[in-house]
C-alpha cells in the first residue's frame, strides 16, 4: 500500500500570512527550543498543518518544504504603503497626515513600539482607521478612540499591508514622533516654569 499524498499550501507572498501568524512565527524563531522542534512548528504554522501530519512527511519532502519556506521568509519585505485598504468588509485609511498625529495616538504608539512584534496588531489599529469621509484620493479617518477600536481584529490583517505601513511609519513617522516628543517636553518645561513663577518661586 502506497504512502498517502499530503497536500501542502506553501505561502509565497507576504499577503498569504496574517499578523497573527507572523507573531507566532516570530515567537517560535526566538524560542529556546531545539532546531528540529522549531522546524516542525514552523512548517505546521506556515503550511497550516497539524503537527502529527508534519511528522508523517518524508525526510526529502520536509527538506524541500523547509527550503521553500526559508526562501519565503527571506524574501524582500514589502515597502509600498497602501493608503486605503478594504478589511473586514470596511474601508480603512492610513493616517492621512502623520505630522498632525494626536498626543493620544503618539503616546500609545510609543508604548506599543517597546515590543513591536507582540503589539503589531495594536500599532496597525492606530495607523489604519475606518474612513469617515472620502473624495477622490483625499480622505479623513475617524478620530482616535481606543475604546472603540477592536485591536484583536487587526491580527487578521495581511502582512504585506502591515510591513508596507510599518516601513513607511518607521522611516517617516519616527522623525515626526521625535519632533512631537521634543515639543511636548518643551511645553511641559514651560508649564512647570509658569507654575513655579505663579507660586512665587521666581521672586526675590
Amino acid at each position: 500500500m502506497g504512502v498517502k499524498q499530503i497536500q501542502v499550501q506553501i505561502p509565497t507572498e507576504w499577503k498569504d500570512i496574517t499578523i497573527e501568524i507572523y507573531q507566532k512565527y516570530f515567537t517560535i524563531v526566538n524560542s529556546g527550543k531545539k532546531e528540529q522542534e522549531k522546524e516542525l512548528e514552523i512548517i505546521s504554522l506556515l503550511c497550516r498543518l497539524e503537527k502529527d501530519v508534519v511528522k508523517k512527511i518524508g525526510v526529502k519532502q520536509k527538506r524541500e518544504l523547509t527550503s521553500k519556506l526559508s526562501t519565503f521568509v527571506n524574501k524582500r519585505l514589502p515597502k509600498k504603503l497602501k493608503k486605503k485598504i478594504k478589511f473586514n468588509g470596511k474601508r480603512y485609511g492610513f493616517i492621512p497626515n502623520l505630522s498632525k498625529i494626536s498626543t493620544g495616538e503618539y503616546v500609545d504608539i510609543e508604548e506599543y513600539c517597546k515590543d513591536t512584534n507582540n503589539n503589531l496588531h495594536k500599532i496597525m489599529s492606530i495607523l489604519y482607521r475606518e474612513i469617515d469621509k472620502e473624495k477622490y484620493d483625499l480622505y479623513n479617518v475617524k478620530p482616535y478612540n481606543p475604546d472603540e477600536i477592536k485591536e484583536e481584529d487587526f491580527k487578521k490583517l495581511p502582512m504585506d499591508i502591515t510591513l508596507g505601513a510599518l516601513d513607511f511609519f518607521l522611516s517617516l513617522g519616527k522623525d515626526l514622533l521625535q519632533d512631537l516628543n521634543s515639543y511636548l517636553m518643551t511645553q511641559e518645561k514651560v508649564m512647570k516654569e509658569e507654575v513655579y513663577q505663579a507660586s512665587g518661586g521666581g521672586t526675590t
